[in-house]
């Protein structure tokens, strides 16, 4: 039975884990300058290696800062990266579930999960917006270099 439910505290990490060892082809990420960092970190970068050794054609957007420069230069061994200005918030989507932080002071506080194919459909749709309005991270990166 598909559902959506809000996912918090040390469940968390889990949660993200499962997220990416179901996509099987796609995987579309929209997530703010912050989380590139993340993205990179520990278990979540084990999940990036994964997906694309699975064959998982995965884009990602992000506003590329001097700040976030390396961690997204390091993304583009595992992800198609493109750049767009003043990305707030973050979710992903694959071909059949959706997730979103919410994030605290600090920190990712809660977990948005859906399987729910109307709310997948939709966060699709709106991640190709998203992505026909960004700009190639390589031309960005020469903007910052």
């Amino acid at each position: 039975m598909a559902r959506t439910r809000v996912i918090a505290g040390d469940r968390i990490a889990g949660a993200i884990a499962r997220f990416q060892s179901n996509i099987k082809k796609s995987w579309c990420a929209c997530v703010d300058s912050s989380i590139p960092a993340f993205s990179m970190s520990g278990e979540i970068k084990k999940g990036y290696v994964a997906a694309k050794g699975r064959g998982v054609k995965i884009r990602y957007v992000t506003e590329i800062t001097a700040d976030n420069l390396p961690h997204c230069e390091e993304l583009m061994r595992f992800v198609e990266l493109r750049h767009l200005d003043g990305v707030r918030g973050s979710f992903a989507v694959s071909e059949g579930e959706f997730v979103a932080g919410i994030s605290g002071r600090s920190h990712l506080e809660k977990l948005v999960y859906s399987d729910v194919p109307e709310v997948v459909e939709h966060q699709q749709d709106v991640f190709e917006t998203l992505w026909s309005a960004s700009t190639p991270a390589k031309e960005r990166i020469k903007q910052l270099k």
